[in-house]
């Protein structure tokens, strides 16, 4: 039986995958398969049970200390389950690791996202649309709130998305001691960016979909995985902004969060939500 789990919880578009994908060559970890099982969001999964979860991991208690999954649907409330309610009731211990990236950016990512999957359109002519929901993971405080309610500080993590992009060894040298497993391991291919904004090719999705090859994608390291859907997908050619309106917008609804983030939690969010160059600051100036 597992004991001891380490959660990436979020957030969405904030450098999960690669952090995992980093983490997941330690050997004191094992990665899940898949990556996001959403165990404790999803009501299907979660009502398989717990002994279900732990399948999930290629478990050997003697080289293995802690067992690893990333899922950013359990930092998306009000949309989905409280997964932090549900991980409570669970006898084992946790860690959470949670990356946060300024909140502006994080939204414009979410949307070149949805373009890529199909569940938004590309303005012609218009400012598109801004989400509510796309605003609501962008609340920090609000979603990691429900973990400091409920569980120790020191098992929770807040990692910032522009060090883990900077200075990546450092970042994940950090999150091992965190995690109480060696930080000299060598692992490769740290700083190297997974999912990006690229279109799965069709192929790649109907892979996805056959049991057959989600048996045999068990067999394959990690790296490997992650190489083939590189190769099998086209990147996004557009580059997404919010308005000047959207933006004052979302920031009029993220600005008590962000105030609550930094005094409640701690977390440095002075770099984040610069004025655009030519907009104008909260003082009134213009920016170059």
């Amino acid at each position: 039986m597992i004991g001891n789990f380490a959660l990436i919880i979020g957030a969405m578009r904030c450098g999960t995958t690669s952090l995992f994908s980093y983490l997941a060559q330690h050997p004191q970890v094992s990665p899940s398969t898949p990556k996001e099982p959403d165990f404790f969001a999803n009501d299907g999964n979660w009502g398989k049970g717990f002994e279900w979860y732990q399948t999930l991991w290629d478990w050997d208690p003697h080289k293995h200390t802690i067992a690893l999954e990333a899922s950013t649907n359990y930092t998306k409330i009000p949309g989905l389950p409280n997964a932090a309610e549900r991980i409570a009731k669970v006898k084992a211990d946790f860690r959470f690791i949670y990356v946060l990236r300024d909140p502006i950016e994080r939204i414009e990512s979410q949307y070149a996202h949805a373009v890529v999957h199909g569940k938004a359109a590309i303005p012609e002519g218009g400012e598109g649309e801004l989400r509510t929901h796309w605003i609501a993971v962008s609340k920090y405080a609000m979603q990691i709130a429900e973990y400091y309610v409920r569980f120790p500080s020191d098992r929770i993590l807040l990692l910032d998305f522009d060090d883990l992009k900077k200075e990546p060894d450092a970042v994940v040298k950090r999150v091992c001691r965190f995690l109480d497993i060696d930080p000299s391991s060598s692992l490769a291919g740290v700083g190297t960016v997974h999912n990006p904004s690229k279109r799965d090719h069709p192929l790649y999705v109907a892979l996805k979909r056959s049991s057959l090859a989600c048996s045999v994608a068990k067999l394959l390291p990690l790296s490997i995985k992650q190489s083939l859907r590189n190769r099998l997908a086209r990147k996004l050619d557009v580059d997404i902004r919010l308005s000047e309106s959207q933006r004052a917008f979302a920031l009029r609804e993220l600005q008590e969060d962000m105030k609550r983030l930094s005094e409640e939690y701690g977390f440095d969010v002075s770099r984040w939500c610069r004025p655009q160059a030519g907009a104008e600051d909260p003082q009134g100036t213009r920016t170059r």
